[in-house]
């Protein structure tokens, strides 16, 4: 039992699937966000699937992320999957370096 995965567990204690078994409400690709990229979220969005490309990437769950204001940080090549806070409607992203990019899933 100790090589098995933990699966997420809500605030009910529930387990929760990592992704909602849903189409994405919406998709959007960066390949450079040299400057504060903030990301309207869907009114629906409960999810996102955050992909850093080419470098690291800061995130914050409001307008213009920056390297010393951030709330999560995406290592280059990684795929995270984050909860999108009761409120938050804009999500921010900015490179970590040069030529950073990112890919957004909404689910």
């Amino acid at each position: 039992m100790a090589n098995r995965a933990t699966v997420p567990i809500d605030g009910n204690r529930t387990h929760v699937p990592l992704t909602p078994a849903v189409v994405a409400l919406a998709v959007t690709v960066d390949d450079s966000i040299s400057s504060a990229t903030d990301l309207a979220l869907n009114a629906a969005t409960t999810i996102i699937e955050v992909n850093a490309v080419n470098g690291g990437v800061y995130m914050r769950y409001a307008a213009t992320a920056s390297s010393s204001n951030f709330d999560e940080y995406i290592l280059a090549g990684q795929t995270k999957n984050f909860y999108i806070p009761y409120g938050v409607t804009t999500v921010s992203f900015i490179q970590d370096q040069a030529g950073s990019g990112i890919r957004v899933i909404e689910k």
